[in-house]
């Protein structure tokens, strides 16, 4: 399994927000947390912002050969299968 992607997302209206994504098969498994707490929201339900930065992050992985297509496909999808 590879390494989760993730980012900081400074513009969050609640404060500053931990982002983690993380692909097992066919799922998306979406990870937040909010400056200054330790558990980690798994039932969150992304924004689209996130969704377009997580398109934009697996472009960069797949031109570095880390990532592959049909991970761009799903997110693309906005998680949904075909």
């Amino acid at each position: 399994m590879r390494r989760p992607i993730g980012w900081v997302d400074k513009a969050f209206p609640e404060g500053r927000r931990e982002v983690k994504v993380q692909f097992h098969a066919d799922d998306i498994c979406w990870r937040f947390r909010l400056k200054g707490t330790k558990e980690w929201i798994r039932d969150g339900e992304p924004r689209e912002e996130d969704w377009l930065t997580l398109e934009k992050k697996i472009k960069q992985l797949i031109q570095r050969g880390h990532q592959y297509q049909r991970e761009l496909q799903l997110a693309e999808m906005r998680g949904k299968k075909k």
